[in-house]
């Protein structure tokens, strides 16, 4: 359980979420229904076109310099592990600079199981940590494990298109177009 985190701040966090699904939909023109070939018949553990390291960043304004290095500002970004038999690991991190206040940033990382039914990707999350660093409130800033209410099993619909991994999030928080690292 998120002990500290105010209501407001997690409907901040969330609606950054949203904004990066948002964003990755609105450039792609959103999601057709058709299914690629490897997902259509799969069932079981993750199929070895899975395995590996997807990733999702966004950014608002000019957040990042071409080299890579980025300056506080708003942005966020969404990492999922998939291992051979299922295993999975999941990251959401969100920064936000709050003018006249300070650097607002979480990191919400989990671990677990993934599995495969068709076109359906269910992660069962087992552990979990959220971190925070909240420059306009301190009292928010720490560490705390994931309870059982956030644990929950979350099932995406996926798609691979061409090397990329499409996935739309019944709640918005993860939807989106992940490229493979």
């Amino acid at each position: 359980m998120l002990t500290g985190l105010s209501r407001l701040g997690r409907a901040r966090l969330v609606g950054l979420a949203a904004l990066a699904g948002s964003l990755a939909l609105a450039a792609t023109g959103g999601f057709g229904q058709g299914i690629g070939p490897a997902t259509r018949s799969h069932r079981g553990p993750i199929p070895v076109a899975l395995v590996g390291q997807w990733s999702f960043a966004a950014a608002t304004g000019q957040y990042c310099d071409p080299l890579g290095d980025c300056a506080p500002g708003s942005g966020g970004s969404i990492t999922f592990t998939f291992g051979v038999g299922g295993r999975a690991e999941y990251s959401l991190f969100q920064s936000s600079l709050v003018e006249g206040c300070g650097q607002v940033q979480s990191l919400r990382s989990m671990a677990g199981t993934a599995r495969v039914d068709g076109s359906t990707l269910v992660l069962t999350p087992r552990s979990g940590t959220y971190k925070s660093f909240n420059g306009c409130r301190p009292d928010l800033t720490g560490n705390w494990k994931l309870g059982a209410e956030d644990l929950k099993p979350v099932s995406f619909s996926w798609q691979l298109d061409e090397g990329e991994l499409k996935l739309v999030d019944p709640t918005g928080e993860a939807s989106g177009i992940y490229n493979r690292r």
